[in-house]
Order: C-alpha cells, then sequence, then structure tokens
C-alpha cells in the first residue's frame, strides 16, 4: 500500500520569514530586503523566507512595469531583483526562498514567480503561482489577477541539500491541497507559501489554512506574508506564521513588519507519524492515491 516517502528532515533547521511591506520604490524594496536578510543570518538561521510580491507594489496594473527576466545568471540592469536575491543568498550563506516577484518571458508573458536560492547563489528552482487569485467578494473586495499573470504548470519540490526536501506555493495556492500532499508524498518535509492575503480572506482563513496543510500532511507549514501597509496600498493582512505537524504555531507575526524565527525539528515530525499514522492507514481501495500522479 503506498504511504509517504521515508524522507524527511535530516537535522534540526533554523527558518526565518521576514515580513515586509512593499512600495512603489523597486531599489529600495530591494535595499530593505537585503537588510532584513543580513540580519536574520546574523542569527544563525539556515533558511530565510521573504514574502509575495515583496519588490513591487501589489497591483495587476503595475506588475508588467517591475516585471523581471529569470536566468541562473541574472543581469543587474535587465534583472536587477534577481541579481540582488542571487547576491544577498551568497552573501549571507543561506538558502533563500526569494518570496515572489513578477517574472516577465521571452514570449511577454508575466508571471508571480518565487525564485529559490542555494548558499552559494545558485539558483536551485522557481515556481510560478499555479492559481490565480480572481475572486469577487460580495461586500468585500474584487480582485483578478489574471487580468495580467498567467499561471504556472508545474509542482516544485526543492532539495535543501543536508536537510531535504521542501515544497513550494504562492499565495492562493495554499487553498489548493492537492500540491501540498504531492510535495509530502515525494518527501517535503516542509510546505512554504510566499503570500500577500488581504484583510477580507486573512481573518477568515489564513492561520486554518496554514495549520490545515501542515496536519493534513503531517509536515511543517511556513507561511511569510507581507506586512500591512497603510491606504491606499494593498491591505495584506500580515500575520506570518509557522505551523508544526500537529498543528501548533510555534512561530508568529502579527500586522506589522517583523522577523520571525523557529527550529524545525525532525523528531516531531517522526513523533507526530507514529502518534497518528494517517499514512499507512489511508484507503486507496476506496479512493485514488493521489500522490501517485506524476510530478510534471
Amino acid at each position: 500500500m503506498p504511504s509517504f516517502v521515508n524522507e524527511i528532515l535530516q537535522r534540526p533547521l533554523q527558518v526565518a520569514c521576514i515580513q515586509i511591506a512593499s512600495g512603489p520604490d523597486k531599489a529600495a524594496n530591494i535595499a530593505q530586503v537585503r537588510k532584513k536578510v543580513l540580519q536574520a543570518a546574523a542569527g544563525g538561521v539556515s533558511l530565510i523566507v521573504l514574502p509575495e510580491c515583496f519588490n513591487s507594489p501589489y497591483s495587476t496594473a503595475r506588475f508588467r512595469e517591475y516585471a523581471e527576466p529569470l536566468s541562473s545568471c541574472p543581469d543587474s540592469t535587465e534583472a536587477p531583483t534577481f541579481a540582488a536575491l542571487q547576491k544577498m543568498a551568497q552573501e549571507a550563506g543561506v538558502f533563500l526562498i526569494g518570496g515572489s516577484i513578477p517574472e516577465r518571458d521571452q514570449a511577454g508573458k508575466i508571471y508571480n514567480t518565487c525564485a529559490v536560492y542555494s548558499p552559494e547563489g545558485k539558483l536551485l528552482a522557481s515556481h510560478r503561482k499555479m492559481h490565480l487569485f480572481d475572486i469577487d467578494i460580495p461586500g468585500g473586495m474584487s480582485f483578478r489577477e489574471s487580468d495580467t499573470l498567467s499561471p504556472g504548470n508545474k509542482i516544485t519540490i526543492v532539495d535543501l541539500d543536508g536537510f531535504g526536501k521542501i515544497g513550494i506555493g504562492i499565495c492562493y495556492d495554499l487553498r489548493f491541497a492537492e500540491l501540498s500532499m504531492i510535495a509530502a508524498r515525494e518527501g517535503a518535509f516542509g510546505l512554504i507559501f510566499p503570500s500577500a492575503f488581504n484583510t477580507t480572506t486573512g481573518p477568515l482563513h489564513w492561520e486554518l489554512l496554514g495549520r490545515s496543510r501542515a496536519v493534513d500532511n503531517q509536515v511543517y507549514s511556513i507561511l511569510c506574508s507581507q506586512s500591512r501597509a497603510p491606504p491606499p496600498a494593498y491591505p495584506s493582512w500580515g500575520y506570518s506564521m509557522i505551523s508544526d505537524p500537529m498543528g501548533r504555531i510555534v512561530a508568529g507575526a502579527k500586522e506589522s513588519d517583523d522577523i520571525i524565527y523557529a527550529t524545525l525539528e525532525p523528531d516531531v515530525i517522526r513523533e507526530s507519524r507514529q502518534a497518528i499514522p494517517i499514512s499507512s492507514q489511508r484507503r486507496y481501495d476506496v479512493y485514488p492515491d493521489i500522490g501517485a500522479f506524476p510530478i510534471v
């Protein structure tokens, strides 16, 4: 009977999430991130996570203006944000989950893309947001990412050498449990979601979804949000949080700028799976094994 891949976190991993708000000045956004990355790295962490769309205003009307091409050797003039992320990872000596920024491909399409870098500054992977945030909440807000963005078409699982695998999603991807389940079944010890939930959906579902993805898959979930900026900026909810495999919040912010820290422990994953053995008790004779489907 299928079960989890027997790969989990290989050793304790110190993590930091940087919660900041982006403004209209790209250079200032990059400088702010660099300062915070170096501050977090000075605390001895090995993995740093940034929020969604940290180099630009969160506005579909402006994503194209801030978009950059992604490559393994970014040009600092054409792609100053990607070049800065590569350098930051190397300078800080950490694995860097580069939040997300608008990416422009050769055909001119725009994606909401997360780039992942090694401590040597190598581009390990990139994830294009798969599920675009097109909503119309009665009495709440209306927003259509698809007015500007194209969706990604792959599940992203990254091997952090010496620690193990992580799964990457961006914000709205968090609501679609299949991505998290497949990553966990492929051996991911953590699910990372750079995000910018808003003040309508945030109080309803942010904590619920973060803790649920952790409990469903018996892994850590790491949700890194933008902080809340004053109007007329996009109203990000904030409240970055890290949940353990039992759904306990082990680190959390409020709505303002902050850096949160946590140590992810292999034993916590192992003990949760021993205590509640959902892996071996799944009923694949009744329903299909979603983890058996091939990853693109």
